[in-house]
């Protein structure tokens, strides 16, 4: 079957790359790509039913329904959230790590597409709304000593600037999650994270998303 994909022009890194992620989920072949479409061979179309960037598939628009979870002002918008989830490769029964899990916008598209959420934070107030957010394991820990065994992958937006509640300033908090994720997830599992465009990690892949004024989030991406 033919899959033709209207890519985000707003977004077009990350557009690509969601479209890319998703055909490999769907095991599709690239047939064509250019600026605004990429055309896959697919036993199926459906996988791209779950895309946040991606715009529609031979012509029908994709839905993109917004999930009923309690929020707070730290809360990720769905959309990024659903985003990194898919940049991550997560699929039914995927075991995913994640690191900052605030009130469970990831945590919840985690578990959206059939995913299991061992996840952690240090703001227990936020918790105690996580907990009511998803059905995982939710604790309270410090990143850069998690209480893991293996998973499938890692996905996370840290807090920052305003919204922090970390002790250690951020940049240093991503150095020590990308030195320490690895340890815990299986080869060929994604490392996806959010990052304030000041926090430069050159080594990793990574799509920059505009968001308003002069504010703009890098998403980073990488397999282990």
């Amino acid at each position: 079957m033919i899959c033709e994909v209207e890519l985000n022009r707003r977004f077009l890194c990350l557009s690509k790359e969601e479209a890319f992620a998703l055909a490999e989920l769907g095991k599709c072949e690239i047939v064509k790509l250019d600026e605004t479409v990429a055309v896959f061979q697919c036993e199926s179309c459906d996988i791209f039913n779950r895309a946040a960037l991606v715009k529609s598939v031979n012509g029908r628009r994709i839905r993109k329904e917004k999930p009923n979870i309690e929020r707070s002002v730290k809360t990720l918008d769905f959309i990024t959230a659903r985003l990194m989830v898919n940049l991550a490769r997560v699929t039914p029964n995927s075991r995913v790590w994640e690191p900052f899990v605030g009130t469970g916008a990831i945590a919840y598209e985690i578990e959206r597409v059939g995913g299991y959420v061992i996840g952690g934070d240090i703001d227990e107030k936020i918790l105690r709304i996580a907990q009511r957010n998803i059905r995982g394991d939710v604790v309270i820990w410090d990143v850069t000593y998690p209480p893991l065994r293996e998973v499938d992958a890692a996905v996370g937006d840290p807090p920052y600037g305003r919204l922090s509640t970390s002790m250690m300033e951020i940049r240093a908090l991503l150095y020590m999650f990308i030195s320490v994720a690895p340890l815990y997830i299986k080869r060929n599992g994604y490392i996806v994270f959010a990052s304030p465009i000041y926090v430069d990690i050159p080594f990793l892949k990574s799509c920059t998303m505009y968001l308003h004024g002069g504010l703009y989030r890098v998403i980073y991406i990488e397999r282990v």
